[in-house]
């Protein structure tokens, strides 16, 4: 259900609905010679002639830093080449693992990074420059170059980070 108004036609007032105003005039405006401007002194910040008195200091118990690692102290380490397989829009991505409107962590695990970690690696996570990462896939990862093998093929948000040379923690 709507409602409305209907316009009202306004009308112009007329000159007899107005009056003069007098306004009386005080005998200090009255003279010549005005009165002087009054002392605005008063109205100045207060001005205080002591210092105001000292606040108190507890002791405070010395603090001890807080220390927040970005990655769990691991026993194994590689480092080597690293290439991306999965941009959205750009190239293939892992069926079950999409490349997402945030921040996508996984690779493809390539022969020697598969064989430093043994048959459990699928599933594995591992720190590629201290950026936690699932390995879901694996890759030749020799690029069409023999002799040129890559450690894993990352999905592109972890490969802008860390770029082509990488260090594989686990």
């Amino acid at each position: 259900m709507a409602a409305g108004l209907e316009p009202i036609q306004s009308s112009p007032i007329p000159d007899a609905a107005f009056e003069r105003v007098v306004v009386p005039v005080s005998s200090a405006w009255a003279l010549a010679d005005p009165a002087p401007t009054p002392d605005l002194e008063v109205l100045r910040e207060p001005v205080i002639s002591t210092p105001p008195p000292e606040r108190p200091q507890p002791a405070l118990p010395v603090t001890s830093p807080i220390v927040v690692s970005t990655a769990p102290k691991t026993t194994h380490a590689i480092s080597g080449r690293a290439s991306y397989y999965c941009r959205a829009g750009v190239s293939i991505c892992t069926v079950n693992h999409p490349d997402g409107g945030g921040f996508d962590a996984y690779a493809a695990a390539g022969p020697a990074l598969r064989a430093a970690i043994g048959p459990d690696w699928r599933g594995r996570i591992v720190y590629v420059d201290g950026i936690r990462v699932k390995l879901i896939d694996w890759c030749q990862c020799y690029g069409g170059k023999t002799g040129v093998e890559k450690l894993l093929d990352l999905y592109y948000d972890v490969y802008a980070r860390t770029g082509s040379q990488v260090t594989i923690r686990w």
